[in-house]
């Protein structure tokens, strides 16, 4: 299979997700240790995310469910499932077993005390935050590179990731120096914006200088906003949605073949030297994920259920209800990772 994507407002082909699994149980005894925003249902969490794989699905896009596809490979590549069972530490037929292992990363201890031998089982890292699928890797029109993830909590979704892309099928690069996550990236046609600040830094960026000509090094101006999906989307071919506060404060600079070569803003990048019209929202809005929709053709988006939608004029909006997904600081566009987009 082969992984590609040429911009941001073309066809959505097929994409990954992950349904959120007892690993999130563990993030939701202490939400802000976890990087979630709140606590949340986690059934109506489950419920939602079922409801957004359907619309997905409806729409003609393909869904590969991280799951699924690691315990398919488990049962038929006996090499896959040795290399499996060799991480987690446990001798099992049990494909389903496998992968619940994999994730939550359990770790037995035994005690001799005076009422016998003691088990103590203990979870380091479970991977709360592995729902949020597109932050792991980016997808260009080169193919998939995996990045590196700034935080402790994150870090090992890494590895996650790079036995879920093989046992799709799907090469990839890995990036050696920075940090780089996929809700900075964007790609846009005949450029690309890459976000930089809490989460992704400037040698993570220049990885995508060997694929795009034209790069723009957004330097996100919030430390609340992580990303830069967190403030800005691409919603068609002419049109992009965000904040124009902090748009007009990021900082850009053009690189061409590796070569910076102006200094602007991301505000002025957009609109006045590429075209796009803009339809702006407030922080608040912003902070409850009004640009963190998935865009799945060009000018037709899936987003979440927000006030704002109804100012998106000239746009087809599938809204989706995700209050409880987003408890985890992430909205739709976070918890879809792309594997062939146009």
């Amino acid at each position: 299979m082969i992984a590609y994507a040429y911009a941001e407002w073309g066809k959505l082909r097929a994409v990954a997700m992950h349904k959120p699994g007892l690993e999130v149980l563990f993030g939701l005894l202490d939400p802000s240790s976890f990087l979630y925003a709140r606590p949340f249902n986690w059934n109506k969490a489950k419920r939602e995310h079922d409801e957004l794989r359907r619309v997905l699905k409806e729409e003609g896009i393909k869904v590969f469910r991280l799951k699924h596809i690691l315990k398919n490979k488990i049962k038929r590549d006996k090499k896959f499932k040795e290399k499996i069972i060799e991480k987690v530490g446990f001798n099992t037929d049990d494909p389903v077993l496998l992968v619940e292992l994999l994730l939550l990363k359990p770790v037995l201890k035994y005690k001799r005390t005076d009422n016998g031998l003691h088990l103590e089982v203990t979870l380091t890292d479970p991977l709360s935050n592995l729902y949020f699928m597109r932050d792991q890797q980016i997808t260009t029109k080169g193919g998939i590179i995996i990045g590196k993830m700034a935080t402790h909590q994150r870090e090992k979704e890494i590895e996650i990731m790079k036995l879920f892309w093989e046992a799709l099928g799907v090469k990839y690069k890995e990036i050696i120096k920075g940090k780089l996550e996929g809700g900075d990236f964007f790609p846009m046609g005949d450029f690309a914006l890459i976000g930089i600040g809490n989460r992704s830094d400037l040698d993570g960026a220049k990885n995508i200088f060997d694929v795009e000509n034209e790069v723009g090094v957004v330097y996100e101006s919030r430390e609340e906003f992580f990303h830069l999906d967190t403030f800005f989307n691409v919603a068609s071919s002419n049109l992009v949605i965000g904040v124009e506060e902090l748009m007009k404060e990021s900082r850009v600079e053009i690189y061409y073949d590796g070569k910076m070569v102006k200094v602007t803003n991301l505000y002025d990048y957009i609109t006045k030297e590429k075209g796009f019209n803009i339809i702006n929202v407030s922080i608040d809005e912003a902070k409850a994920y009004a640009t963190n929709f998935l865009t799945i053709d060009d000018g037709k988006i899936v987003a979440p259920k927000n006030p704002a939608n109804k100012r998106f004029k000239g746009l087809d909006v599938i809204e989706v209800e995700v209050s409880n997904l987003t408890g985890g600081a992430g909205g739709i566009h976070c918890m879809t990772a792309v594997i062939q987009r146009d």
